[in-house]
């Protein structure tokens, strides 16, 4: 019952934002405006972040690859199985999803998976981490800038990017804080639970003993300077290629537009998909991107901005799917093949 609940209200806060950013359009223009995109950018966009697929697996293959001996390809159809529930499923379910899936292909136990999971997206907010940096330098209002009227009638807080960047810095320390402490001192956590054997019962601190060891395997990539540094590498690499694709839509429509307009409409995309949602983070995306080419653009039509936000949900939705289901079939069939 409170999962129906979840759904049905994440469904409505997506559908709502879905609602503020098509107000009032003229779909007849609205659909101009999607055709007026030169449509060898919008195959570029499409490639870049077909790449970002392969740069993210890099990523995870040195998080993982610490302890493990995983194959590319199960790191990057586990991943993009995972991406494709993220995009079909609510609550962001797709994370587990991708944790079974290489526990599924690989037989590493599952709350290691998970750990690798968790320190992926480590990763990834140090990668968005890097792009706040240039949102930072380049878009810096001297005071809060209102929405116009047509969408909501608003005023996007001056400090917005500034803030997040602070958010996501101290979320990386408390992780780093919490990796660094578990990896010390979980001997002592081990001996604790030991002592607990007899109101816990053998078999729960064996349990315990052996998702604590897991753990403290998995996150040994924090003494391992080379996957510290190319998990990075990886990292702002996969988001320099988001920025890419946002430029290529832009210039698909022959806009002039400051440097910074890309790192400000992924901020407010991030803003905006940090929160529960709808299957497809429907509404919240188009909203996000809608946001950061008001503040960075001021005089953009509202009809391209829209059809901006459209194309870029629709580029990440169709590659994102494509690949998705094209995993879950070559590894269906190989599971197959061995099951006979």
């Amino acid at each position: 019952m409170k999962k129906t609940l979840r759904y049905i209200l994440t469904t409505l806060i997506g559908l709502f934002l879905l609602w503020l950013v098509f107000k009032n359009t003229d779909y007849k223009e609205l659909l101009n405006a999607i055709k007026k995109c030169d449509p060898l950018w919008f195959l570029l966009c499409l490639l870049t972040i077909i790449a970002s697929f392969f740069t993210r697996v890099f990523r995870w293959h040195f998080i993982v690859n610490t302890e493990e001996n995983v194959s590319f390809r199960h790191l990057f159809t586990s991943t993009q199985i995972g991406f494709l529930a993220n995009f079909i499923l609510p609550g962001r379910l797709g994370e587990g999803i991708r944790a079974g899936m290489l526990t599924k292909f690989t037989k590493i136990p599952l709350s290691k998976s998970l750990t690798y999971v968790v320190i992926d997206r480590v990763f990834d907010l140090i990668g968005l981490l890097f792009i706040l940096i240039f949102a930072l330098m380049g878009f810096r209002p001297k005071e809060d800038i209102p929405l116009p009227p047509e969408i909501l009638s608003i005023t996007i807080p001056a400090d917005i990017i500034s803030k997040t960047a602070f958010i996501t810095l101290l979320a990386l320390f408390f992780f780093l804080f919490f990796a660094i402490s578990f990896y010390l001192y979980s001997s002592r956590l081990t001996e604790q639970i030991s002592k607990g054997e007899r109101f816990l019962g053998e078999k729960i601190t064996s349990f315990i003993k052996k998702i604590a060891t897991n753990i403290k395997e998995a996150i040994s990539i924090i003494k391992n300077g080379k996957g510290i540094i190319f998990s990075t590498f990886f990292s702002c690499l996969t988001w320099m290629l988001f920025w890419a694709s946002y430029v290529c839509l832009l210039k698909g429509y022959n806009l002039n537009f400051p440097w910074y307009t890309p790192p400000v409409c992924i901020t407010m995309l991030s803003i905006l998909i940090s929160i529960p949602g709808a299957p497809g983070f429907i509404g919240q995306f188009h909203a996000g991107i809608l946001a950061g080419l008001i503040l960075t653009i001021p005089d953009i039509d509202l009809n391209i901005a829209r059809a901006i936000a459209i194309l870029a949900h629709g580029a990440n939705f169709i590659t994102v799917t494509l690949v998705g289901i094209i995993c879950l079939f070559i590894e269906s069939n190989l599971l197959n093949e061995k099951g006979r």
